[in-house]
């Protein structure tokens, strides 16, 4: 049986039909990509398949006991919850179990039973049975991979930022136990490594899913049908987006030949009755005239709704835009993000800047727009550069402002028309223009922060995520007018199609380690794309040649550095020696015969508290050792 059916599934809001004749089902193998512009009733679809939405017609039936794990886009976390406690939370049976196996433990200790053996036993085989001893290696596996570290897991949730709890929201569900998937833009706030780590995941984990997403790279790699909303009717296409879209080519080409074969006909044929009504040839003309009024005409195909935008430049910026030598970035000179800087832009380059989250890609933007200053190091700004800025975030737009008065501000002068125009390439129609900023979607402020960048016609366009909440089509409207733009580009994305699509430059942040810390360097590289790619995400390389960030003002005995790096590798070595003395205590742990001696148990159980303990305390005596050495090593 199918785990979900749609049958005749319609819905109407004052008296509009959102979706009208769905008919789909979700298989126990179903890999699918929900694919449609913003606004064609993708979250109303999924609202409907859970249950939160009552169907105007048809219905939705789901298989019994049907568990669905589903990823919102502003899903709201408890913020006073610890980081472990709520992930922890995502299999509260093996919570539940391994506070009966430790109470069972503790009761057999003081007075041996048989009865609580017995059942000790059987709590032990659950845990076999549902992973449970598996499990935590599992959770640190998935936080890590989504950019988490061990420090992290006791913080709360209100100290992490909104994505970073987007990204907290999938690692829950991805734990959790369900019988079908559904996230709604899992790639937002991931970075590439991230969302090339989620795909593998999907691919190699054998559980049915329905992803909402724009990224056609991530569409390719792990779906294997997709479900197209547009005009309230859903059409489903084997395969993934690109199959789609080629099939989709293919059968538009198909339906204007046949319109337009048909629009020939008919001319024709109106022609002859035209000439022939009340000649010789009348009845052949009735004839003719009847079986036109029996044609069953084909509609005209629908063009996508497809923006059309122009980035006009003001007057071209000289050759040189910015130039970095020798600079160390960073958000203050104990946070260092980037060494050994050396790197330029020219006019009417376009640069993609790729690495992983929090390397320090946008701290390089602000230092380009004057709102952070380089550590140490030159920085060359290049002449006549008229600069547009587009923030992620959106913090220019102001919310007690409406979609019109919001451009208007910018052009008073200009007549209504005009702006009404201009914002209707940005799809604001009819009443959207009346909407405040505060209420609008994230798509929708991405769009209007979009058509006021563009009105400025800059030079320099420095994009933060410009691609983030826009559907396929505004992407491509988007990367077309600045393919086009006769100006220089710098941007930040993670969409792999568009990377690839608009740069012809790259800057790579790469990991470097010295002196036993790790750093970026940022270098120049040239296409193509997914080799940029590849080294922004490849492993640390050890340099060999360690040159000193600042000239030394003081001399530091080396005797006593050399003291300080083996106390340190001392360290390390008693670290690693408790980790592998943990992994022997679990091991044990996972053996059901262990539990045949409860004093064991308990032993084990508390030595691996007071090893946790010891773990964390090291890693913290570690990093501030490390941190010594290198204010020793490069002391002013």
């Amino acid at each position: 049986m199918s785990l979900i059916q749609c049958i005749d599934l319609g819905i109407e809001f004052a008296g509009t039909y959102v979706l009208k004749g769905i008919n789909c089902s979700i298989e126990h193998n179903s890999r699918i990509g929900l694919i449609g512009p913003n606004g064609s009733g993708k979250s109303t679809l999924i609202k409907l398949i859970l249950g939160e939405l009552r169907p105007s017609d048809g219905q939705v039936i789901k298989a019994r006991n049907c568990r669905i794990a589903y990823l919102a886009q502003n899903a709201i976390l408890n913020p006073d919850t610890s980081l472990k406690e709520y992930i922890s939370s995502a299999r509260s049976d093996i919570r539940d179990l391994h506070f009966r196996m430790t109470d069972l433990s503790e009761r057999l200790s003081i007075k041996e039973d048989s009865e609580i053996h017995a059942e000790l036993d059987a709590v032990v085989e659950k845990m076999h049975q549902c992973g449970a001893f598996e499990h935590e290696n599992e959770i640190k596996y998935v936080l890590s991979s989504l950019g988490f570290t061990d420090l992290d897991t006791d913080k709360l949730i209100r100290d992490f930022s909104g994505g970073e709890q987007t990204r907290i929201c999938l690692a829950y569900l991805l734990l959790a136990e369900f019988d079908l998937l559904i996230m709604d833009e899992p790639t937002n706030h991931l970075d590439i490594a991230m969302t090339r780590w989620l795909e593998r995941y999907l691919i190699t984990h054998e559980c049915p899913y329905m992803v909402v997403s724009h990224d056609r790279v991530f569409l390719d790699n792990v779906c294997r049908s997709i479900y197209s909303l547009e005009s309230a009717s859903l059409s489903i296409t084997k395969g993934n987006y690109s199959s789609w879209f080629e099939a989709g080519q293919i059968e538009r080409k198909s339906r204007e030949r046949q319109f337009e074969r048909q629009q020939k006909f008919i001319a024709e044929t109106q022609d002859f009755i035209r000439r022939n009504m009340g000649s010789q040839k009348t009845s052949q003309a009735k004839s003719r005239l009847k079986m036109l009024e029996k044609l069953d005409v084909v509609k005209a195909p629908q063009r996508s709704r497809q923006s059309h935008l122009h980035l006009a430049s003001a007057d071209r910026s000289g050759n040189d835009v910015f130039s970095l030598k020798d600079a160390i970035i960073g958000i203050n000179p104990d946070l260092v993000l980037a060494r050994k800087v050396n790197i330029e832009a020219h006019w009417q380059d376009r640069i993609a800047l790729i690495g992983p989250n929090g390397c320090g890609k946008s701290t390089l933007l602000k230092i380009f727009l004057g709102r952070h200053e380089v550590l140490e190091g030159k920085l060359k700004i290049g002449a006549s550069l008229k600069t547009a800025y587009y923030d992620q975030h959106q913090n220019a737009l102001n919310p007690d402002k409406t979609v019109m008065e919001t451009l208007w501000s910018i052009v008073p002068e200009a007549p209504r028309g005009y702006v009404l125009s201009w914002l209707a390439r940005f799809s604001f129609l009819a009443d959207d223009v009346d909407k405040y900023v505060s209420v609008l979607s994230g798509g929708e402020k991405s769009r209007l922060y979009l058509s006021v960048l563009i009105h400025q016609k800059p030079n320099l366009l420095i994009l933060d995520e410009p691609t983030n909440h826009l559907d396929i089509p505004m992407r491509d409207a988007l990367l077309e007018a600045l393919s086009e733009f006769n100006g220089t580009i710098i941007f930040v994305s993670h969409d792999r199609h568009f990377i690839s699509s608009l740069a012809n430059k790259f800057w790579v942040f790469r990991k470097f380690v010295e002196s036993g810390k790790i750093y970026n360097s940022i270098q120049d590289a040239e296409g193509p794309a997914d080799a940029a790619i590849e080294s922004a995400f490849s492993e640390p390389e050890l340099s060999k040649d360690v040159p000193s960030p600042r000239e030394r003002k003081k001399k530091i005995n080396p005797w006593h550095l050399e003291q300080l790096q083996k106390t340190i590798e001392a360290k390390q070595h008693s670290q690693k020696e408790i980790w592998l003395r943990r992994e022997h205590i679990h091991g044990l742990l996972a053996d059901s015969a262990t539990y045949n001696d409860a004093r064991k148990v308990k032993e084990l159980t508390d030595e691996d508290k007071e090893l946790e303990l010891s773990e964390e305390i090291m890693k913290k005596e570690i990093s501030a050792l490390e941190d010594k050495y290198l204010e020793l090593a490069y002391e002013d």
